[in-house]
């Protein structure tokens, strides 16, 4: 448009600001700033808080100052700390610093000096409710020496955003200061701090807020005279209360509603007053207010809670006469007073306590009196009753048929339940999220995690939203019997009817965490911006990868997607390579093998591309910069062969005593792999002689020094001779395991000398040795059976490479840990023979 000589309006300014702001272009922002200035717009909201991010973000501090006092007088802008932070969310996602500072800035130097800006910030607050902020802006202000900068309004929204947060001893503070202000509270505030009081039961402080209320010039109406009321009727006071309604009748300007009513009868209700209450009711039925549903349920609690089951069927009877629709509350007040008074034997004896009161059963009578035989255990009168209900030619509900399968699974009697759903479904009856809840229960209790699933299944096609608790019992249950398939298809399900970010942040953490791998993850990372956040969240916190790298470090989070994507590659290779997974899988003549090396070649080649892709025009600080680019790219790639590995290893084993049994040929082959390409980068960078050899063999032997001061650890944590095994050692096992497989790999692909890989076994082996007395036998075993694991599927591969020696050494430590078992065989042996 400028081009062609046509000026931009506001609209065109604010997404230029905002456009080059979201790409870091802070000068572009600034210059058209400048532009903007000399023309005639007015600068809007949007573009201030962008031009306000901007001076923050790159220093300029006094300049935001300037800014921020500046706007109302010149632009007429109120600035908005809401509305900053909203712009900033889209501008800079995550820069939560920035956001600090501007609100720090805003407080200052605007909403503490100009009362206007600060009622505006407050109400914004007030909607989004945050009151922390609310508190701090006030507490500002207060600081500033600003006194009656708000106004009644402003305050009944405080007090009131407060105290519906049941923050009672803030809403008090602020209307004391409200006083101190020298302000009367309104009739609002009145009724609002009435509730308050009546919470509290603080009749003294009630009685004040009143007087002060009537000294402001407010005449008390009938919703002061109704929280009054209820203040007196709370704190056992009804002489009070009823003074209080006779000056409601005195006055001719007030009249009597049926919510003072309600109030009057619930109160005196509650004090046992049930005389007083009847008296009202009876008012009520000869009045033009007559009584609703909370009324009469009020009353019938009442007689049922002394006993009078007379006095109880009569209100029933009112309900009938005036053509109210009793609901579920009241038939269940009633049966439950029968039950406890009459102690009816058999569902015959009930049905005739019923018909004896001159009640007409009905679909909630017989739903009541179910509940209660299943509630008393006597599941066979509930039968009973179901049968008398039909024969009265009375339709079950849902609720007929939810409380019976409670009851039956309750009881573990899964196929009645089962035959009971049946009966449901054929009636054509919709089962709720109670129903199949209690279903979920039975099947897990019943150990049958396949049903249960389907269950949840079934509730998503019937479009009925699962609860919180019906999620975590399927996935506790997935986790408690290791059966990662269904939990990892549950997961993958809620993904594609995009319903995972429906659950609750806790339940899609834990769901997050527990049933996708890294690469599932990774792939929500990169095409899901609603589940962005949440999965590297769990990629941080689960597998130890820090996505936030500073610029100068994007090779780890490059080299990472590449690794991600060399596992996937691993594990199919491992399924068509029915042979050992060695360093090359060329030899076997098949397409897909051929397809996946020739990508495998592509990987590698992104990552070479990746480190020489910095050019410097001086030489010498170029080969420095690559030099640390293959020792990052190593660090990586050793990270993931052994840290990420042994998590996804820890994720497939049951228990400890299986953490050794690592034959899982997926994990040797992505050893191998991540070797191969290990060997690639030394033949690509020949220059850096044996780099990468002596950066393997660093990290091999810190993770070693790393591993023993965990285990040291874990010792002293333990205590002396202790057998209980820490939750961090099935980890620590699986992370020397990988190892393991990481260093059989690397001298097969000549990447370490016999004299590396036999100090790596020597020293692993001493850490076992010296830890044996830790965890009784398990390190023994897991000792043992990573020593036969790294003979047998790596160091036996090609005999002529020289390993003869470290064979040998192998060999002797074998034959120490056989030693060792035969000798506690025969201990216990003779103990048992003692």
């Amino acid at each position: 448009m400028k081009k062609m000589g046509l000026d931009w309006t506001i609209n065109e300014y604010n997404e230029y600001f905002i456009a080059k702001m979201y790409h870091a272009q802070y000068d572009d922002v600034l210059a058209m700033f400048n532009e903007l200035q000399q023309s005639t717009l007015k600068l809007s909201v949007g573009s201030f808080n962008v031009i306000l991010g901007t001076y923050i973000v790159t220093g300029k501090n006094e300049e935001a100052i300037e800014l921020i006092q500046q706007a109302q007088k010149k632009w007429g802008i109120y600035p908005d700390i809401s509305d900053f932070e909203r712009v900033m969310r889209r501008c800079m996602p995550g820069n939560k610093s920035i956001i600090e500072t501007a609100r720090s800035l805003m407080i200052q130097y605007n909403l503490s000096h100009n009362s206007d800006s600060l009622k505006s910030n407050i109400i914004q607050l007030l909607k989004q409710k945050k009151l922390e902020d609310i508190k701090v802006i006030l507490e500002k202000a207060k600081q500033d020496g600003k006194k009656n900068v708000l106004d009644l309004p402003v305050y009944g929204a405080l007090i009131k955003g407060f105290l519906d947060a049941r923050k009672l001893h803030d809403a008090k503070l602020i209307y004391k200061e409200m006083q101190s202000n020298g302000l009367k509270p309104d009739i609002n505030i009145c009724v609002t701090m009435l509730s308050l009081y009546s919470h509290n039961r603080d009749v003294q402080a009630a009685e004040e807020v009143v007087r002060q209320t009537v000294r402001g010039g407010h005449k008390p109406d009938e919703s002061i005279y109704n929280q009054l009321i209820k203040v007196y009727l709370k704190c056992r006071l009804p002489h009070k209360a009823f003074k209080a309604f006779e000056e409601i009748q005195k006055d001719p300007t007030l009249k009597i509603n049926d919510i003072i009513l309600n109030t009057m009868i619930n109160g005196l209700v509650i004090n046992n007053e049930m005389n007083a209450a009847n008296s009202l009711y009876q008012q009520m039925l000869n009045s033009p207010f007559k009584p609703d549903l909370v009324t009469y349920n009020t009353m019938l609690k009442g007689y049922t809670k002394i006993d009078d089951l007379k006095s109880a069927t009569q209100i029933m009877a009112d309900m009938f006469r005036n053509k109210m629709q009793p609901d579920t509350v009241t038939f269940t007040t009633l049966i439950n007073t029968i039950f406890r008074t009459r102690t009816p034997n058999t569902a015959e004896d009930m049905m005739k306590i019923v018909n004896t009161l001159g009640m007409t059963p009905n679909v909630f009578t017989y739903n009541a009196i179910i509940n209660e035989w299943i509630r008393a255990n006597r599941l066979e009168e509930a039968e009973k009753t179901l049968h008398l209900m039909k024969s009265q030619n009375i339709r079950p509900t849902i609720h007929t048929f939810t409380n019976l399968i409670q009851g039956y699974i309750e009881n573990m009697n899964l196929k009645k339940a089962m035959e009971t759903f049946q009966i449901l479904l054929r009636n054509g009856i919709q089962p709720d999220t109670a129903t199949f809840n209690f279903m979920i229960v039975g099947f897990i209790d019943h150990n049958r995690l396949a049903d249960a699933f389907s269950c949840l299944q079934r509730m998503k096609m019937a479009n009925i939203s699962p609860s919180k608790d019906s999620w975590k019992l399927v996935l506790d249950q997935c986790i408690k019997e290791k059966n990662w398939d269904i939990g990892k298809s549950f997961s993958f399900s809620l993904i594609m009817l995009s319903s995972l970010i429906t659950l609750p942040n806790e339940l899609l953490i834990y769901t997050l965490r527990n049933f996708l791998d890294l690469a599932d993850l990774w792939s929500l990372l990169q095409t899901n911006s609603k589940l962005r956040y949440f999965a590297a969240t769990v990629i941080y916190n689960t597998w130890k990868i820090d996505l936030k790298a500073p610029s100068d470090k994007n090779i780890n989070i490059q080299s990472r997607a590449i690794l991600i994507s060399l596992e996937i590659l691993a594990t199919q290779l491992s399924f068509e390579h029915d042979s050992h997974p060695t360093m090359k899988p060329y030899i076997i003549e098949s397409i897909l093998i051929k397809s996946l090396v020739l990508k495998e070649e592509k990987l590698h080649s992104r990552v070479i591309e990746g480190i020489s892709s910095y050019k410097h025009k001086y030489v010498l600080i170029e080969d420095i910069d690559i030099r640390n680019r293959i020792r990052t790219t190593v660090d990586v790639i050793f990270h993931h062969a052994v840290f990420v590995s042994a998590i996804s290893r820890r994720r497939t084993t049951a228990h400890v005593a299986c953490t050794t049994t690592h034959t899982n040929v997926n994990y040797r082959a992505l050893a191998a792999v991540m070797v191969r390409l290990l060997t690639r980068l030394d033949a690509a960078f020949p220059s850096y002689c044996r780099e990468i050899t002596y950066t393997l063999a660093d990290n091999i032997k810190a993770f070693l020094e790393y591993t023993g001061y965990k285990l040291l650890a874990m010792r002293k944590e333990n205590g002396r001779g202790a057998i209980k095994i820490p939750p961090s050692l099935t980890l620590t096992l699986q992370s020397i395991a990988a190892c393991f497989d990481l260093i059989g790999a690397a001298f097969i692909g000549k990447l370490l000398t016999d004299d590396h890989v036999e100090r790596a076994i020597q020293r692993t082996c001493e850490l076992l040795n010296h830890s044996k007395h830790h965890g009784s036998d398990i390190f023994i075993t897991f000792k043992r059976k990573i020593l036969v694991d790294i003979m047998n599927n790596w160091l036996n591969i090609k005999r002529e490479m020289g390993s003869s020696e470290i064979c040998r050494f192998i060999r002797a430590e074998i034959d120490k840990c056989d030693q060792h078992q035969r000798k506690v065989g025969l201990l216990v042996e003779h103990l048992l023979v003692t």
